[in-house]
């Protein structure tokens, strides 16, 4: 019975067809170190453009630091906007998306601003600053004095419970109830923030809130 180690034959048939295909097995093997060297350019700058990315988010943000793509002369939101332009597809295109909608309240272009929060909620589903975001919706639509308000500040308050933006559109509910003279409805909705676990701070501004509301008796 023949031995099972490799007959030297074998060896040379396998030698006579390396060479005869030397061609293409180095073709494949340029292929393939080559298939490397791209995944690990790709991740080189993903890596760089992260960090470039970074960088410019940094200038918009802050003045004291600065960099090549960044006008310190413009507007905060036209900084983040020339992020969002510039690294497209990298993180920190996403965080300058929310930080140009919220320079954009600040400044109060509140259509502006409900719109390009509404673009990052639906570009990052799982982002951390997704309630915030909804949030920032909510605030803009009661700043444009949109009828849809507090269906939105409803939303923040169901689908992102125990969250610090959830109390805060609860008191944002409240401060629409008592300026709509609804004092039960205030009363209940501070009450409610005035004894939450989530902010002390909230919580103080809902107790001071409250003493403002006329007595029960009086309603």
């Amino acid at each position: 019975m023949e031995s099972t180690e490799t007959h030297p034959d074998r060896l040379i048939d396998f030698w006579e067809w390396l060479v005869e295909n030397r061609t293409q097995v180095i073709l494949a093997i340029i292929i393939a170190i080559g298939a490397v060297l791209i995944v690990y350019t790709q991740r080189i700058n993903a890596q760089l453009a992260e960090e470039a990315s970074g960088e410019d988010v940094l200038a918009a943000m802050d003045q004291r630091f600065s960099t090549d793509e960044v006008n310190p002369n413009a507007s905060a939101s036209d900084r983040f906007a020339k992020v969002v332009m510039n690294h497209p597809d990298t993180a920190g295109a996403s965080n300058a998306k929310f930080l140009q909608a919220s320079a954009l309240f600040d400044e109060g272009k509140f259509k502006e601003a409900d719109a390009i929060f509404s673009v990052y909620a639906l570009e990052n589903p799982l982002s951390p600053l997704l309630p915030a975001a909804a949030l920032g919706q909510a605030a803009c639509k009661a700043s444009l004095n949109d009828s849809g308000a507090a269906a939105a500040y409803e939303a923040v308050r169901s689908q992102h419970a125990d969250t610090p933006e959830a109390v805060q559109a609860t008191l944002a509910l409240g401060r629409m109830a008592m300026a709509a003279k609804d004092a039960p409805k205030a009363r209940e909705l501070f009450t409610a923030v005035s004894t939450n676990r989530v902010s002390q701070l909230w919580a103080n501004i809902a107790s001071d809130l409250l003493r403002q509301l006329p007595p029960v008796e009086s309603q």
